[in-house]
C-alpha cells in the first residue's frame, strides 16, 4: 500500500523532480531476501548513480517514525536536516538490518535504509506478521496515512537534493561496519560472510 501510494502521488511529478524515483515490489523476502539479492546481483556493476535505496518493509506500525540508516553517517545527517525542515521527530539508527530488502544493496556499497515505525515490543513477538493473518485489515489506517505523508516528505526533499545524499562503500568500509555493530558471526552462521 505505501508503495503505491508513493507512485501515486510522485507519478504526476515524473521528470519534474532533480533525482529519479524508482519504485520496485520485490517478492522473497522472507525467503532469505532473495528477491533484492536477485535484483543486486543482475545489475551488478551498474548501480553506480543509484543514490539510495529505501527498504518500506517495516514502514507500517503505531511507534515513532524513522529510518535504520546502516551506520551510514552522512545519510543519517541528511535525514536529521528533513527532520529539522519538517518539524518532525523521526527516529533514527545506526542499526544494519540483515534480513530485509535493504541488506543486499547495502552489501554492494550503495547507501541504503530502511524505514521503521514499529514499536520494539519484544514481549508481543511478531503479532501477525508472517502469517496467513497478516492482511490489511491488521493496519490501523491512522498510522498508515501518517507513514505515507511522512515518508512522502521525506522522499520529496532526498528527490530535491542537489547535494550528495551518502556515498558508496568499498567492501573493507562495508566490512568494519559489520564488525562494529556485531553481525560477523550471524552472518557466518547463516553462510553469508563474503569476506
Amino acid at each position: 500500500c505505501m508503495v503505491l501510494e508513493l507512485a501515486r502521488l510522485f507519478g504526476p511529478l515524473r521528470g519534474q523532480l532533480r533525482r529519479t524515483i524508482r519504485f520496485m515490489g520485490i517478492a522473497c523476502e522472507e525467503l532469505g531476501v532473495l528477491g533484492s539479492t536477485l535484483y543486486v546481483e543482475k545489475y551488478h556493476g551498474k548501480l553506480n548513480d543509484l543514490a539510495l535505496m529505501i527498504n518500506l518493509d517495516g514502514a507500517v506500525g503505531n511507534g515513532a517514525k524513522g529510518f535504520s540508516t546502516s551506520g551510514m553517517e552522512e545519510v543519517e545527517a541528511v535525514l536529521k536536516i528533513i527532520a529539522k525542515e519538517t518539524r518532525y521527530p523521526l527516529r533514527l539508527s545506526e542499526k544494519t538490518v540483515t534480513a530485509s530488502d535493504n541488506f543486499p544493496f547495502f552489501m554492494e556499497g550503495i547507501p541504503a535504509i530502511m524505514m521503521t515505525a514499529r514499536e520494539d515490543n519484544r514481549a508481543l513477538g511478531r503479532g501477525f506478521s508472517h502469517t496467513a493473518m497478516d492482511t490489511l485489515d491488521k493496519v490501523n489506517e491512522r498510522d498508515m496515512k501518517e507513514c505515507a505523508m511522512v515518508m512522502a516528505r521525506v522522499l520529496l526533499r532526498l528527490a530535491q537534493r542537489d547535494t550528495s545524499i551518502g556515498r558508496h562503500r568499498t567492501p573493507d568500509e562495508i566490512k568494519a561496519i559489520l564488525v562494529v555493530q556485531d553481525l560477523e558471526q550471524p552472518l557466518r552462521a547463516q553462510d553469508k560472510w563474503p569476506f
